[in-house]
């Protein structure tokens, strides 16, 4: 994915492409640069715009806050750069780089940024009404019939592990 320095796509129809990559870096440097950032401390890019997935690249100076956003679906929020502390209902979260919040459908949260910082929102959109999640097969190369045979540990401790023997 091409970006110009004020962190626009190249073109429009690049949120369309098969395959997209980003350098998240370049992109919020990008976004440091646009007026809004100078105006109001805060940018937002939208990176991909799909029917069931979206995912909002926002940067932000110290000491600003996002209001107030809601979603329908379930989302995630990962700090790419800086500390973020993040309000949901009464919960307080301090998130620095590689921290993620996950967040159920219409959980609202607001966002105010300790340094300055840059944070990526991915929203799936709801499901259809009578569809259980995503439709099946998940993965081209899962079968549909019967379920995957083999060992669940996958050589890694935890609550799923098997025990040598």
């Amino acid at each position: 994915m091409q970006h110009d320095k004020t962190g626009n796509l190249e073109t429009n129809t690049e949120l369309r492409k098969p395959v997209q990559a980003f350098d998240y870096a370049s992109v919020i440097e990008g976004l440091r640069d646009k007026k809004s950032f100078e105006d109001h401390g805060r940018s937002v890019l939208i990176l991909a715009h799909e029917p069931s997935l979206r995912l909002a690249l926002t940067a932000i100076a110290a000491g600003r806050r996002t209001g107030e956003r809601r979603v329908a679906g379930a989302s995630t929020v990962q700090v790419l750069e800086g500390e973020v502390r993040f309000r949901v209902g009464e919960e307080r979260h301090v998130l620095s780089v590689r921290g993620t919040l996950v967040l159920q459908g219409n959980v609202s949260y607001d966002a105010e940024a300790l340094s300055d910082a840059a944070f990526l929102h991915t929203l799936v959109q709801p499901v259809e009404q009578g569809q259980e999640g995503f439709p099946q097969p998940a993965h081209p190369t899962e079968p549909t019939e019967e379920p995957a045979k083999g060992r669940v540990d996958l050589d890694r401790p935890g609550p799923h592990s098997v025990p040598e023997r």
